[in-house]
C-alpha cells in the first residue's frame, strides 16, 4: 500500500513554506516534513498582496495577526484601485473592492446600471468599502479581535519578511526540518515515483511525498518529469516587470487601503502600501517596450510622489516570466505549487492565492497511501484546470472592455479574438443581464459575480441604457430604480458611520505594533 511517512518540499519562499505549514497543522498527522532550500535562491520582496482568504490560512496555522503586522511590514488590503485602465483619461478609475454588494445572494443590483444607465459609480454606491478604502480608512479598529472585521480584507506583505515569518512558524511550531542545500539528482522506482533526492554534497533525502516549490526552475515537475508547460501569452502577453522599493516621504504618510493599478502606454504598474515603504512594478509586454524604457517609466511613476532625485536613484529589477502552468501540476507522488506550477501574471494578485488553492486540497485530501494518488491526483489537476481557466477569463476581462487603442500594446491586449469561448458567451449575455449567479455557479469559484459586476460596470464607464429589456436579469426588478433608494441610503449611513469610527491605516498599524511586543518592523 505504501504508507506515506515523509514528505519532502524542495524550495522555500512563500510557496514551500505556506505548504510546510498547512501540512504540519494537519490535525492527527502521520507524516513528517523536510523543507530543502538553496540558500542562493533570494526571495523578491518587492512587496505582494493577498486575497481575505489569507485571514483563514493565517488562522488554520495558528498564527496571530499581531505577529503578521509586526514581522512582515504588512498592512490590510481592501482591493484594488484602476486607474487608466478604460481610457486613460484624468478621471478613469474604479474600485474593485473585497465587499459585496447589497443582497448580494437575492439581488442583482447591477442590473439597475446594465437596463437604466444610472450615472453614478457603481463601486460607489453599492458598499461603504468604496469611502473607507479610498480615503486611507482601516477596515476595523484595533481593539477588533484578531481576522475579525467591519470590513473585509486581506494584505499587502512584504514576501521575504513573509517567507521567513512562515520558515520559523513551521519549525518551531510543527517541528518542520529545515536544510539547506542544492538539489543534484532525482532518483524513482520502476513505477516512476519518486524515492529520494540527491543533494550536493552526496547526502541523500528520502521520501513518499515530494511537493515542488523550486519556482520557475521546476527541478521536478519540470526537468524530471517534463510535464509540458502550457503558455499563456496568446491570452495573457505581459511577461516582464520591472520593480523597486519606494521610501516614503515621511514617518507618518498615509499608507493605502488598496493596491493601486495605474494603466501605462505598455502595461501597467502596481503600486503596493507597506508599513515602511511601497513596493510599485512596471509589467508590460517587452515585445513593445526595451527594459530602458520601462524602467524610466517606473521611475517617472515614482517621481510623482517622491521628486526626482529618488526616483533617479530607486534600485529597480527587472524580473522575467512566461504566463502559463502545468496541465498537470500533480503526476505520481509529485505535486507542483507556486511559481514551479504556474503564473499567469501579478494582475489581481492571484499568485498567493493559487498557493493556497493548492495547499488546502493538499490538506483535505491528503494521500495517505501510494493507492490514493491517482485518485487525489486526477482531482487536484482537475481543479488547478478550472482555477487556471477562470484567472485567464477574469484577468482577460480587464483588457477586452478597454476603450484604449492608443499604442499597440493595448490594441493587441484588447484584441477581442484572443479571448476564450467562456467569456465571449458572458459578454454577450450581460447584453441582456447583468453579471450575475448563472455566470459563477460553482461553490468554489474564485471569482464571485460580484468581481465581474465591479470590473465590467468599473471599465464600462456610465451605461446609457439603451440596450433595451430588462432581460432575464432584470425579472425581479421593480419598473424605476428608485426602488434602489432605500438600499443605496443603507449603504450610505453605514459608510458615513465607518468613516467616523475607523482610524486611518497606518493609525491602525502603529496600535496593533505597539500591542504586539515582538514588534522589529524596520524601513
Amino acid at each position: 500500500m505504501g504508507t506515506t511517512e515523509h514528505v519532502v518540499i524542495v524550495g522555500g519562499g512563500t510557496a514551500g513554506w505556506l505548504t510546510a505549514a498547512r501540512l504540519g497543522a494537519m490535525a492527527n498527522r502521520q507524516f513528517d516534513i523536510t523543507l530543502v532550500e538553496s540558500p542562493s535562491v533570494p526571495t523578491v520582496g518587492v512587496g505582494e498582496g493577498t486575497w481575505p482568504s489569507m485571514k483563514a490560512t493565517l488562522q488554520a496555522i495558528g498564527l496571530s495577526e499581531r505577529v503578521l503586522i509586526s514581522e512582515c511590514d504588512a498592512s490590510l488590503k481592501q482591493g484594488t484601485l484602476f486607474h487608466g485602465w478604460r481610457t486613460g483619461a484624468a478621471d478613469d478609475s474604479y474600485l474593485h473592492p473585497f465587499s459585496l454588494p447589497p443582497e448580494y445572494a437575492s439581488k442583482n443590483i447591477a442590473e439597475y446600471w446594465r437596463r437604466d444607465g444610472l450615472r453614478y459609480p457603481f463601486h460607489e454606491v453599492v458598499t461603504p468599502q468604496a469611502l473607507i478604502a479610498t480615503t486611507h480608512k482601516a477596515p476595523k479598529t484595533a481593539d477588533t479581535p484578531d481576522y475579525a472585521f467591519a470590513l473585509n480584507y486581506g494584505y499587502h506583505v512584504d514576501a521575504v519578511k513573509f517567507a521567513a515569518l512562515l520558515r520559523q512558524h513551521s519549525v518551531s511550531r510543527f517541528g518542520v526540518r529545515h536544510i539547506e542545500g542544492h538539489v543534484a539528482g532525482v532518483s524513482s522506482d520502476s513505477a516512476g515515483f519518486l524515492t529520494s533526492l540527491e543533494l550536493e554534497g552526496g547526502d541523500r533525502l528520502s521520501g513518499d511525498f515530494f511537493v515542488d516549490c523550486s519556482g520557475q526552475k521546476a527541478l521536478l515537475i519540470g526537468d524530471h518529469f517534463k510535464v509540458p508547460f502550457e503558455s499563456a501569452r496568446h491570452v495573457l502577453p505581459n511577461n516582464r516587470a520591472v520593480v523597486a522599493q519606494v521610501p516614503y516621504n515621511e514617518p507618518n504618510d498615509e499608507i493605502h487601503s488598496c493596491t493601486q493599478s495605474s494603466a501605462q502606454d505598455c502595461g501597467w504598474i502596481w503600486d503596493i502600501g507597506l508599513q515602511s515603504r511601497r513596493g510599485v512594478g512596471y509589467v508590460h509586454n517587452a515585445d513593445f517596450i526595451s527594459e530602458a524604457e520601462a524602467t524610466q517609466t517606473l521611475r517617472n511613476y515614482a517621481e510623482q510622489s517622491v521628486g526626482a532625485k529618488v526616483a533617479q536613484d530607486l534600485a529597480c529589477r527587472t524580473l522575467n516570466f512566461e504566463p502559463g502552468y502545468r496541465g498537470t501540476p500533480w503526476t505520481h507522488n509529485c505535486v507542483a505549487v507556486g511559481l514551479s506550477a504556474g503564473f499567469i501574471e501579478p494582475l489581481e494578485a492571484s499568485a498567493l492565492a493559487m498557493i493556497e488553492q493548492a495547499a488546502s486540497f493538499l490538506v483535505e485530501s491528503f494521500p495517505v497511501n501510494r493507492d490514493l494518488m491517482g485518485p487525489a491526483s486526477r482531482a487536484f489537476n482537475r481543479k488547478m484546470e478550472s482555477n487556471w481557466a477562470s484567472i485567464q477569463e477574469f484577468l482577460k476581462l480587464h483588457y477586452v472592455l478597454s476603450d484604449r487603442d492608443d499604442t499597440p500594446y493595448w490594441q493587441q491586449a484588447c484584441d477581442e479574438t484572443s479571448i476564450s469561448e467562456g467569456l465571449s458567451d458572458k459578454l454577450a449575455l450581460w447584453q441582456i443581464r447583468a453579471p450575475w449567479h448563472p455566470d459563477t455557479p460553482r461553490i468554489d469559484e474564485l471569482f464571485p459575480a460580484a468581481s465581474y459586476q465591479y470590473v465590467w460596470l468599473g471599465m464600462n464607464g456610465h451605461l446609457n441604457g439603451v440596450i433595451g429589456s430588462a432581460g432575464q436579469g432584470g425579472k425581479d426588478h421593480a419598473s424605476s430604480s428608485a426602488d434602489l433608494d432605500p438600499i443605496l441610503f443603507k449603504v450610505r449611513e453605514r459608510a458615513l458611520q465607518l468613516s467616523r469610527a475607523m482610524p486611518g491605516n497606518r493609525q491602525l498599524l502603529n496600535a496593533l505594533r505597539m500591542n504586539n511586543p515582538s514588534a522589529t518592523v524596520t524601513a
